[in-house]
């Protein structure tokens, strides 16, 4: 065989995705004919895509090296040098390939990512807005990167806008569909999220990420018994998604099927030990059983894994003051961590000043009590909590510490409907 012969074969294997057949055939293309950019080019192909960048990255300099104005190599060189958060040498590549051709909309947009990448969110804008201007009618990726920009940075009607505007050329994107779907989420407009996430569905039902992301929907529109099936579907799909788990637990809880939300708490705790959120789930879930002591391994867990979170350190100092079992209360460690997490809020959570005014009544402090139950009747704005807090003021008054037993809220199970049907 000659090199092209080497060459087209290791083409072809490429397409099927033969990365060490290809990279043999390029590497025998290269032997023959070592002046072969283009061979180097897809060897680089091979290697990134068989997860060896370092080795792809070398490629393409040769390749660079013996063809220095072809844009499609800087292209391809900055594409993985940003993957692997090199952003100054990918942006210098960038540059190289728009110098060559100021027209390569691509290019720009690409620029525009690793600006995103990097924290530079002014330039990313800049450029994504140019290369749609570039290319108008190819723009659909421009919009959707430039979405995810708005959408991180929690400008939400930009990112509804330009995923509109992507989904106006590619009406059947399910990603586009997905990531509206959560900009509608984040403005709390779930109808439209739900919509979304199930047209998303339709195009690619075999994407566990829709399904959860449906799940997580109907979960927060209160259907936990529609949420079920959505989760379980992700698990199905993937039995490696941790928040399927752990969210199919919290709705297993709220319709009171004990025994599989705790089952499902733990799986999502062993597939993901690090995440603190889980185990301040679990915790909560042994809370509202009663079993403090649980609570409090799991809630000290999740405080081990993020020592500055100021939500764990709230839930710690309560069942630390307010417990009704007094084996499991300690007064000094309430105080220790509710004074710590108001610290971390900068003391304008309403939630944590009624935690710390607790944890003062249990050490006997009765006039930090008072003063901290009031601050915290002030930054509230829902009519029931500012009752609730209120009413704590009058127990202090009297030098009476709080306990609270937790009781669940009773939930009936939502029935399928005809717009809204269980999958």
């Amino acid at each position: 065989m000659d090199a092209r012969a080497f060459f087209d074969r290791g083409l072809e294997q490429l397409r099927s995705s033969q990365w060490k057949e290809a990279i043999g055939s390029f590497t025998e293309a290269i032997r023959l004919r070592p002046e072969t950019s283009s061979a180097y080019r897809y060897r680089a192909k091979a290697w990134a895509d068989s997860g060896n960048p370092i080795r792809a990255v070398s490629d393409l300099d040769e390749a660079v090296r013996l063809t220095k104005d072809d844009v499609d190599l800087y292209f391809d060189r900055a594409t993985i040098l940003m993957r692997q958060k090199m952003y100054e040498p990918a942006v210098a590549d960038c540059n190289r390939g728009i110098a060559l051709d100021p027209t390569r909309a691509d290019l720009l947009a690409l620029r525009g990512r690793i600006h995103a990448a990097n924290g530079r969110s002014g330039q990313a804008r800049v450029d994504l807005a140019r290369a749609i201007e570039t290319d108008p009618d190819g723009s659909a990726d421009y919009y959707i990167w430039r979405g995810d920009l708005s959408l991180e940075l929690e400008e939400n009607e930009d990112a509804l806008s330009d995923y509109s505007q992507a989904l106006r050329l590619q009406p059947k994107n399910p990603y586009a569909l997905s990531q509206r779907g959560r900009a509608w989420w984040a403005e709390r407009n779930l109808d439209e999220a739900l919509t979304d996430f199930t047209a998303a569905i339709g195009y690619d039902p075999e994407w566990c990420s829709l399904w959860s992301g449906r799940g997580l929907v109907r979960l927060d529109r209160g259907e936990y018994a529609l949420a079920i099936p959505d989760l379980s579907k992700a698990i199905e799909l993937n039995p490696k998604t941790a928040i399927a788990w752990e969210y199919r637990g919290d709705c297993h809880d709220k319709l009171g099927d004990f025994v599989r939300a705790g089952s499902d708490f733990d799986e999502a705790i062993r597939l993901h030990p690090q995440i603190p959120r889980t185990w301040n789930r679990r915790a909560i879930f042994h809370y509202y059983n009663h079993d403090y002591s649980a609570s409090l391994r799991d809630h000290m867990e999740a405080l081990k894994k993020d020592p500055d979170d100021a939500g764990t350190l709230n839930y710690l100092a309560w069942v630390w003051c307010t417990a009704p079992n007094p084996t499991v209360r300690n007064g000094r460690r309430a105080l220790e961590c509710a004074t710590r997490s108001n610290e971390l809020s900068e003391w304008q959570s309403g939630s944590y000043l009624d935690t710390l005014a607790a944890a003062c009544a249990e050490m006997g402090q009765w006039d930090n009590a008072v003063k901290w139950a009031r601050k915290a009747v002030a930054l509230m704005d829902d009519a029931a909590s500012k009752r609730d807090f209120d009413a704590r003021i009058g127990l202090y008054e009297d030098r009476r510490p709080l306990r609270h037993t937790p009781v669940r809220p009773t939930i009936a199970p939502n029935p399928p409907t005809d717009s809204d049907p269980v999958p």
